[in-house]
């Protein structure tokens, strides 16, 4: 309900008449000004799902971040695990509908995977498996989502 300020100026004359000291004033002010207000309504989200891969092979593991492009209330980063090169989120986790900066983290791999890809010849199996700055943080990858028309989404990660 939007008040208008002549309703407000009536409400807080009489909600202040009997007040008679200026903390009470403020409080009831608070409470007027409160009551006119509400949250910003939770966006929609999108099941949206899709592959990533780096160097053209499905990326292990990472984690995707899908971060708004505007900022407005209502709406949140949303994130969810990459596995075999592939991730998925549903209707309450998604992205909302619009344009998003996509953010790909790496995990570190397991000390055993680590250890067999050095005795595999790999002189570097950390860095072979590292997600290049780039895809860290905001400006490399795009995505828009279109709750109207959602295609899987495909993100292709270069070494260099």
């Amino acid at each position: 309900m939007i008040m208008l300020r002549a309703d407000v100026s009536k409400s807080i004359r009489t909600i202040t008449s009997g007040l008679k000291t200026p903390w009470s004033f403020s409080v009831a002010l608070i409470v007027i000004l409160s009551a006119g207000c509400s949250q910003a309504p939770e966006s929609e989200h999108v099941a949206v799902a899709g592959e990533v891969t780096l160097g053209g092979k499905p990326l292990p593991s990472a984690m995707i971040r899908f971060t708004p492009v505007k900022t407005e209330p209502g709406l949140h980063d949303s994130v969810t695990m990459i596995s075999e090169g592939r991730f998925a989120f549903d209707s309450t986790n998604g992205p909302s509908p619009g344009e998003h900066h996509v953010i790909v983290t790496p995990l570190e791999p397991e000390m055993n995977e680590a250890v067999a890809a050095m005795q595999n010849g790999d002189r570097d199996p950390l860095n072979a498996r590292t997600i290049p700055a780039r895809y860290r943080s905001t400006g490399q990858l795009r995505a828009t989502i279109d709750a109207a028309n959602v295609q899987p989404l495909t993100f292709e990660l270069t070494k260099r």
